[in-house]
């Protein structure tokens, strides 16, 4: 339960725009791991430097300004959460909806975003803490538009981000040509230990 309170806690602070409270969710360790669409982030000084200079909290000077107009939420459902037998580390994976809207020089714009996001979690200090994400984008296109049409808003993988100058990690997304993958992402099983632990999501050197 401590573990679904933490993704709870990360969709309220999420969408609160609460990013300096978001990332006391993570464990303090350096062998955290974070990866989406516009980057991948190797140890909780990374995943920090993402959330507060990248994106900000809403309480920096200048993002009362910045926000005006923008919503993004991340619902979950579909949960699958496996904890180990030794109840040093847990598992789990999400299917999420995402609704954004911001401001751009054409005016308001509005998208839908759907994603399955995988966890690893583990117990620091007594508390569980986010350890390991992955965020599998499956489509991203305008509210006005069919998520079927080609050229939907998705970014694809190997391109070069705009956001961040990184390129993108390699990653299956939803096209007209495409035919959606057995195993990605895997969902838990249970397990012993995170040594025995299948389907790892950390990073692969």
């Amino acid at each position: 339960q401590a573990c679904r309170n933490l993704m709870g806690k990360y969709s309220y602070y999420h969408t609160a725009f609460r990013n300096k409270e978001y990332v006391e969710l993570w464990a303090n360790r350096e062998d955290c791991y974070y990866r989406f669409p516009f980057g991948e982030y190797r140890g909780i000084e990374a995943i920090r430097h993402c959330y507060l200079v990248e994106h900000g909290d809403r309480n920096d000077p200048g993002m009362d300004e910045n926000l005006k107009g923008a919503l993004m939420m991340h619902e979950m459902d579909t949960e699958v959460l496996e904890v180990a037998e030794d109840g040093q580390t847990a598992k789990g994976l999400w299917m999420i909806r995402g609704s954004y809207s911001k401001i751009t020089t054409g005016g308001p714009t509005a998208y839908w975003e759907w994603s399955w996001l995988a966890i690893d979690f583990v117990r620091e200090a007594g508390e569980w803490k986010i350890w390991h994400m992955i965020l599998y984008p499956l489509f991203k296109t305008s509210f006005y538009k069919s998520w079927g049409e080609p050229g939907a808003e998705t970014l694809k993988p190997g391109a070069i981000n705009p956001m961040t100058g990184q390129k993108n990690p390699d990653y299956w997304v939803y096209d007209t040509d495409t035919v959606y993958p057995a195993d990605e992402p895997e969902p838990p099983l249970p397990y012993r230990s995170y040594d025995d632990m299948p389907h790892k999501i950390g990073p692969k050197e």
